[in-house]
């Protein structure tokens, strides 16, 4: 799989999650190696039988000049095709200002907790980056220095 990133900057995490879902045959073999952007990262895999296996990037990485690529490639020993149950990818977002309090977050998860309150909007910071502030709250504006101050729910 191939493609290209609309920001040369960009750096992502991977995921691909392997299981082997068939028996197989006595003289099959199903093992491969797993590349992301040309480096090798799992050398090689044989997927578990019927159990999920993950492997990730333990650090974010960069796709050559924006082009990102992921393969997966036969072993010379392998009777049977690569495997891929699924794949993600994640791009790392870089925000600019700094989290909101942590006394007013422990605070407003006590509150989520306590009174069983499920919205969507409400995960990550409350307050950061603004245009996913949660649902209900509002927010102190400060500078980008000084950390974000939940100011009513």
């Amino acid at each position: 799989m191939e493609w290209s990133s609309s920001n040369v900057n960009n750096q992502y995490y991977l995921y691909g999650h392997f299981a082997e879902i068939q028996e197989l045959q006595t003289n099959d073999t199903r093992e491969f190696n797993m590349f992301w952007n040309r480096q090798v990262i799992a050398d090689p895999l044989i997927p578990p039988k019927f159990t999920i296996y993950t492997i990730f990037s333990q650090s974010p990485s960069t796709c050559e000049g924006g082009k990102c690529s992921f393969q997966l490639r036969r072993t010379n020993r392998s009777t049977l095709p690569p495997l891929l149950n699924a794949f993600e990818v994640y791009t790392v977002i870089q925000f600019p200002q700094i989290e909101t309090n942590e006394n007013d977050v422990v605070a407003v998860q006590n509150i989520k907790t306590t009174y069983e309150i499920s919205r969507n909007s409400w995960q990550g910071d409350p307050c950061v980056p603004r245009q996913f502030m949660w649902e209900g709250l509002n927010c102190s504006d400060t500078d980008m220095s000084t950390r974000p101050r939940i100011t009513s729910l």
